[in-house]
């Protein structure tokens, strides 16, 4: 891959990542919970859109710390929602990310770039994944550790069909 279109990657992966998880600049904000998922909008300025996204943060089945953060919003609202995933810093990257929805087949994720706050990976919710996600129960997400060592994160799909609904 050309210097050239791994920087523009990097760079738009940054920016829609500064995006996400901007909360912290808002300065309106309303929040609702659709069982284990969060609906929140924000505005950063009076004269700005409210920006809405919806959110969980998933903890690993062995130590019970949070270690993935998941968040879904529409970038481009006439395009596919998109999932932004943060993984902890120390990730073994070449193996990428894992996700299987109920006992469905299993997805590979590239991850796409690593900064001060985590490693961050995205894609378009739509098609057959996203049936899946609507349907299903639990999706199962895992990584490696900078040892190999596989981290397996349970993330509840109770109310992400709403939220999603909320969403739009």
């Amino acid at each position: 891959m050309p210097v050239s279109v791994r920087f523009v990657t990097a760079i738009t992966a940054f920016l829609m990542t500064l995006i996400y998880l901007a909360p912290a600049q808002a300065i309106s904000a309303r929040e609702k919970d659709y069982q284990d998922w969060r609906l929140r909008c924000e505005r950063k300025s009076e004269d700005d859109p409210e920006r809405c996204f919806i959110m969980q943060v998933a903890k690993s089945e062995a130590e019970k710390r949070d270690v993935l953060r998941i968040g879904v919003r529409y970038p481009d609202p006439a395009g596919p929602a998109m999932v932004f995933l943060t993984l902890p810093l120390g990730v073994y990257l070449p193996a990428g990310l894992l996700l299987q929805v109920d006992d469905g087949e299993t997805l590979q994720i590239p991850v796409e770039i690593c900064l001060p706050n985590g490693c961050h990976t995205r894609m378009a919710l739509e098609g057959a994944l996203l049936k899946r996600l609507k349907a299903g129960q639990q999706a199962k997400l895992a990584f490696h550790d900078s040892r190999q060592k596989q981290i397996t994160v349970p993330v509840s799909l109770a109310g992400f069909t709403a939220a999603l609904a909320a969403l739009k």
